[in-house]
């Protein structure tokens, strides 16, 4: 008889209307913490190609936390969720800090403090090189800096907002080349326009001094060299100063892949997010139960 008028008390208070209120608050609060999650902490993305493949695979989603507190915990070999200069967005690994000096070979061979790895397919580096990645507050001395850190450090400015341009000459060792004498050499069937040398990537540089080496008698290194000039007074700039941190960025494949190889450094501003793996696993949870729920019945 008791245990009969305990069951008829919790129908009751089931049916309350108190407690149909108390039901419909807790599913309000769920549903204004999952916006505020969705909005303002993760955002689910979908990659839409094989890019980071097998490491993520094409069509799977990926939680990326936006938190400030998320990307200043952004490790080497993390996935993070980054924006191009164009606006566009894309997910990529580190591999390299602020601080790190990267080396990656003609075969796509990268070594990075402990990372250690190779590119499928690599056809961006013509040649082996080595890079320093900046960290907030270097000084980066502009003539001591190789062609692939030139490249980088001139998006870099570009980004800084400096208003500058680019010179560049032509030497045979210690001795001045006329400039015209790029003209006289091709990238692929094309012929280089002198328009366009200040602004050519480091591999169409070394190409074109290849050329121009094999046809200039004489032993001494064939180099271009380039100054950068204030935009006001056209005074020489020897000295960058980076303002934020900057991070290396690589697709797993190795071609047909926008990163770091083309786009140079991201700096702190463009991370817009890291990938963490416990939503994942908070999803798998809920399965597991739903699935044992299923068999069950």
């Amino acid at each position: 008889m008791a245990s009969l008028k305990r069951s008829l008390k919790i129908l009751q208070r089931k049916n309350s209307k108190s407690h149909v209120f108390f039901l419909v608050f807790i599913l309000i609060i769920f549903f204004l913490a999952a916006i505020t999650v969705r909005y303002y902490i993760f955002e689910p993305l979908q990659m839409e190609n094989a890019s980071m493949s097998p490491r993520h695979k094409e069509n799977s989603f990926l939680w990326m936390c936006k938190l400030p507190q998320c990307i200043e915990k952004i490790k080497l070999n993390e996935t993070v969720w980054a924006k191009l200069r164009s606006h566009e967005n894309l997910v990529r690994k580190v591999i390299a800090m602020p601080g790190d000096s990267l080396f990656i070979s003609d075969n796509g061979r990268v070594k990075s403090g402990k990372l250690r790895f190779k590119w499928k397919g690599e056809s961006a580096f013509i040649e082996s090189r080595s890079l320093y990645i900046p960290k907030k507050g270097d000084t980066l001395h502009f003539s001591k800096l190789n062609d692939i850190e030139q490249d980088n450090a001139i998006t870099l400015l570009f980004e800084q907002g400096a208003d500058f341009y680019v010179t560049t000459t032509l030497w045979q060792g210690d001795r001045e080349l006329h400039i015209d004498r790029v003209g006289a050499t091709k990238l692929g069937n094309r012929q280089v326009s002198l328009q366009e040398i200040n602004v050519l990537p480091w591999q169409d540089r070394r190409l074109i001094e290849m050329q121009i080496r094999q046809a200039e008698p004489g032993n001494a290194a064939i180099t271009l060299r380039r100054e950068l000039h204030n935009a006001s007074d056209s005074s020489l700039i020897e000295n960058i100063v980076v303002e934020e941190d900057c991070y290396y960025l690589a697709c797993e494949r190795g071609h047909h892949c926008v990163d770091s190889r083309e786009s140079g450094y991201f700096t702190k501003s463009r991370l817009l997010g890291r990938y963490v793996i416990f939503p994942d696993k908070i999803k798998n949870f809920f399965k597991n139960i739903a699935k044992k729920f299923i068999t069950a019945k």
